[in-house]
């Protein structure tokens, strides 16, 4: 009987960890319970100042971060936010991983509803995104500039938090705020879930119209000539100009490596997201302590019956 009470034990204890797994199941049924609310387009943060706005800086729109200092004198972290993008996501995927490059994908919680089948298929893609070792991290649920909307945070952030755990099986990391929008109030919803927010120091605003695939190239060899410290790149799976240029980037870089280290200066590394994710206590478990005397018991009563 005392197998069979530790071996209880363990299952409860056990079942929590498990959990993540089976989430993915049912991601239709808890679909069927989300209705998608109207998506915020792109616009200008108003300069009057909200909801006790502070200073625009989080962990990440500098060089450096609150978690990790650069761990080089020149590296570059790749995000890419508002997808999935059934037309440019793909495309971003298959270049990173042509080149073993990882990343940073904020998506959007909307993207992720429905039964249409491209709502299946961008479900499919940001499996697909985690899969291939990408992080999948939180952009709200419809975009929208929650320091303006203080009343929508909550259910923003973790609508969008649940509909990525439903459709990975992982729980997302980090958090970008829409717009780069940052005050007290949002500042204290992310800490109370353990979710830093990661803003940016290279963006080429690839959303306006006039910013073409030249424009975004263009810009970004420009602000990575110069850089010093850590970057992190704004690129939007969303905008053709920004796909096209990425491969475009990257061969340029891998050319003003080459030219660096011949010249013994330092190149750029690209970074993966890891330096981001703060370190966290791993709480002991009591598994292996809980598994230990349950092979010891067993021993002990196989060998009270052998002769």
């Amino acid at each position: 009987m005392l197998v069979v009470r530790r071996l209880v034990a363990l299952s409860a204890l056990l079942a929590p960890i498990l959990a993540p797994a089976w989430v993915g199941s049912r991601d239709a049924i808890r679909e069927a319970e989300l209705e998608t609310t109207s998506i915020v387009t792109r616009t200008a943060i108003v300069d009057e100042p909200l909801d006790e706005s502070v200073e625009l800086w989080s962990p990440g729109h500098g060089a450096h971060t609150a978690y990790q200092p650069s761990t080089s004198p020149r590296e570059l972290l790749l995000s890419f936010d508002d997808g999935p993008d059934l037309g440019g996501t793909p495309l971003i995927l298959d270049e990173l991983d042509r080149r073993g490059l990882k990343a940073i994908f904020f998506v959007t919680g909307w993207r992720l509803v429905g039964q249409r089948p491209e709502d299946v298929a961008r479900r499919d893609l940001v499996r697909k995104i985690a899969a291939h070792g990408h992080l999948v991290a939180n952009h709200t649920m419809n975009h929208q500039n929650l320091c303006q909307n203080p009343g929508e945070q909550a259910a923003e952030i973790d609508a969008s938090t649940e509909l990525i755990a439903q459709t990975t099986g992982i729980r997302p990391l980090l958090f970008r705020s829409p717009y780069g929008a940052f005050c007290k109030s949002l500042e204290s919803a992310l800490t109370a879930r353990g979710m830093p927010d990661i803003g940016w120091n290279i963006d080429p605003q690839d959303w306006k119209r006039e910013r073409g695939e030249d424009a975004v190239f263009e810009y970004l060899i420009g602000k990575v000539e110069k850089l010093q410290g850590r970057g992190i790149m704004l690129l939007h799976d969303t905008h053709e100009a920004s796909v096209h240029a990425l491969p475009r980037f990257l061969d340029w870089l891998a050319r003003e490596n080459a030219r660096a280290v011949r010249r013994h200066r330092p190149p750029v590394n690209i970074i993966d997201y890891r330096v981001m994710v703060p370190k966290r206590t791993v709480t002991p478990t009591g598994i292996p302590e809980l598994m230990g005397a349950l092979f010891a018991d067993a021993r002990g009563s196989v060998e009270r019956h052998l002769p």
